[in-house]
């Protein structure tokens, strides 16, 4: 007999191990779905009928791009700044043209360094170009195409001034890293703010100098720094010719080609809410503009995409002004890949020559080559307490959160609860959902029966869940995890054991409710751009499993039991916005506070979720506790040494 139990208990275990392991869900459903959700909240582009009508919208677009996702939560001494500039060495080439290096400060204790490249003989007012790299690694600003573009225009009478970009060459520390702009959205202060200031700064740099004809100022960039060019251009009126070389495309085509979706500054909150990058490029008319793609670029936004997606739609606009011949695209077939080599700059000399009134001797190029100087010649040096994204983020932490709940009155603190509700609604942007629950199959084995079903929540991606208990389970319990429901066996059984009906969720990014085709980070800050909140869609979908667990099963209410950092916080915000369905929950290795993911440098590929746009400047996990008061919150976490704590 001990035998024959000791058998049916492992029976009993692989068959939960079995359950719990099958897949409901195709992956590329879960891709399609999530697709279709980004997709229906891209603005259109619709071409006015006059010229004023798109004149009042695309200030009115201006306006709200840079209030409401540029300088987002910035405080107004970041967005009046005017960078100071310290000048250093001046490198004297005897070719007619000189490099000065500089440093200039983009925002409070942040420099860039930067090279100026300026004709020997300056006479008058002269024509300025500035010029922005893209993802050139640890080279940085001494990249060879970088070097030549800005030597050819002081040879031809130009000044050209080439900023180090965040994350390369003298910029190149790993606080730096694109991604981890999302230690301040997480504080409730834009990201974007520091790549816009940056260029930005360059801009002012460029027009503080004597010599800069401030109607004939240019800018181009290949890649980040084509994006670097549409987001600057497309804001600040002051730029006048503008020649970005594969450095944006419209979101459907991201949403479809994982190589187009950037980094998080391509994708920042809320921007797309508002207008996409075809709408960018629209505000950059009548200003001269030449769009250069690449026919086979190894890279990204590849011309035969881009070209119906940020050119063909924007001719309208220009033809408002009568300047559609203004607006160029040029397709590069040699050497066709993600470059700015020589047939791409003299396309870009060829039309700034056109359009800057320029009397240059010739369109080709100047050979340059035995001119370039290396990294460590055109260095420049830092601070060494030079700001970045890691301590900029880590000065806002001793004052968040800003709204912490009392200590001592009951009363007081249930009228805190109803205050943070509201915002942690609005924080999510929540919104109520419609909830669809299909019984896909049943089974049994033993004393065990289960369920499977597929849940439609809103119009977001169908997520799974399985249902097991034994007969006449005496309450309701609630499981997921961040590593999937079948990481969540132990406790599945024991609940079970102690008389529970378990239900096994998989929702967003956990689980076999992850999509294929790209990161979950990607999927993220997809969602967040079109003005919506991935970490908003996980609640959302485990309060949805909640409501139909109390209908479906006529009962009062849940427990939930969670696994993992992302798990935690979600079932800790799903039961403080249902303290009456969710009598208590359980949180395995938890995570002790949101200050953690900044103090402990985490990237945003690890949480992208947590990373929600202004959450710590909401709450922390012990205000986000206190929502659910007076249910229970069992909490165990791992400090940083590895011991567990509850």
């Amino acid at each position: 007999m001990k035998i024959s139990t000791s058998t049916a208990v492992c029976d009993e275990r692989s068959i939960l191990e079995t359950w719990l392991n099958e897949r409901l869900l195709d992956p590329e459903e879960i891709h399609r779905e999530i697709g279709q959700f980004i997709k229906a909240r891209i603005p259109p582009l619709s071409a006015p009928e006059t010229l004023t009508e798109w004149q009042d919208e695309s200030d009115r677009l201006r306006r709200r791009i840079l209030d409401e996702v540029v300088f987002r939560g910035v405080p107004n001494e970041w967005i009046e700044w005017k960078p100071e500039t310290v000048w250093g060495d001046t490198l004297e080439t005897g070719e007619g043209y000189r490099i000065r290096k500089l440093r200039y400060e983009a925002l409070p204790r942040l420099w860039i360094p930067a090279l100026l490249y300026e004709p020997i003989n300056l006479q008058g007012k002269i024509p300025a170009v500035l010029n922005v790299n893209g993802h050139v690694g640890p080279i940085g600003k001494a990249i060879a195409y970088e070097q030549l573009r800005c030597i050819n225009l002081a040879k031809k009478g130009m000044l050209a001034l080439h900023p180090e970009w965040l994350q390369f060459g003298e910029l190149g520390d790993i606080d730096y890293k694109h991604n981890r702009s999302t230690y301040l959205n997480l504080c409730g202060l834009s990201g974007l703010s520091v790549f816009y200031l940056a260029v930005r700064g360059g801009l002012d740099v460029l027009l503080d100098q004597a010599a800069t004809d401030a109607q004939r100022v240019a800018m181009t960039g290949l890649s980040g720094g084509g994006w670097q060019t549409i987001i600057l251009g497309s804001l600040d009126k002051r730029i006048s010719v503008l020649v970005p070389n594969a450095g944006h495309i419209g979101l459907d085509q991201r949403v479809a080609n994982r190589s187009d979706i950037g980094d998080l500054e391509q994708n920042p909150t809320d921007l797309v809410s508002i207008a996409d990058y075809t709408h960018l490029t629209a505000m950059l008319a009548p200003r001269p503009t030449l769009l250069i793609y690449n026919e086979k670029d190894d890279c990204c936004f590849v011309s035969e995409r881009a070209k119906p997606s940020v050119f063909d739609p924007v001719v309208p606009f220009f033809r408002l002004f009568d300047r559609e011949a203004d607006f160029e695209y040029y397709e590069n077939t040699k050497p066709g890949t993600h470059n700015y080599d020589r047939d791409n700059r003299q396309q870009f000399y060829r039309f700034i020559q056109d359009h800057l009134q320029l009397d240059m001797p010739s369109r080709e190029e100047i050979l340059s080559e035995a001119e370039l100087l290396s990294q460590d010649q055109l260095e420049m040096g830092l601070p060494e307490d030079n700001a970045n994204f890691f301590t900029l983020a880590q000065a806002q932490l001793s004052s968040l959160p800003k709204n912490r709940p009392p200590t001592d009155d009951p009363s007081a603190v249930r009228k805190w609860q109803e205050k943070a509700r509201s915002r942690l609604v609005n924080l999510l942007k929540l919104k109520p959902m419609r909830t669809k629950a299909t019984a896909v199959r049943r089974a049994s084995h033993g004393e065990l029966e289960a369920a499977w079903y597929k849940f439609t929540v809103g119009e977001a991606c169908s997520i799974s869940a399985l249902a097991v208990s034994k007969p006449s389970p005496q309450n309701t319990v609630i499981v997921f995890a961040d590593d999937g429901r079948a990481a969540m066996e132990g406790i599945v059984k024991e609940q079970i054991e102690t008389g529970s009906r378990v239900i096994a969720v998989d929702p967003l990014f956990m689980g076999e409710c992850t999509p294929e085709g790209a990161a979950p980070s990607h999927y993220a800050m997809m969602i967040g751009t079109v003005g919506e909140r991935a970490l908003g869609l996980q609640v959302g979908q485990i309060d949805a499993v909640v409501k139909w667990a109390c209908q479906q099963f006529g009962i009062q209410q849940v427990s939930v039991h969670s696994s993992g950092w992302t798990a935690g916080i979600v079932a800790i915000m799903a039961a403080g916005l249902n303290p009456d369905r969710i009598d208590r929950v359980v949180v395995q290795n938890g995570l002790p506070s949101l200050k953690r993911l900044i103090e402990d440098r985490l990237e945003y590929e690890q949480y992208p979720t947590l990373f929600c746009f202004g959450l710590l400047e909401q709450f922390d996990v012990a205000e986000l506790v206190t929502l659910c008061l007076p249910r229970k919150v069992i909490r165990f976490f791992r400090d940083k040494c590895g011991n567990e704590t509850c």
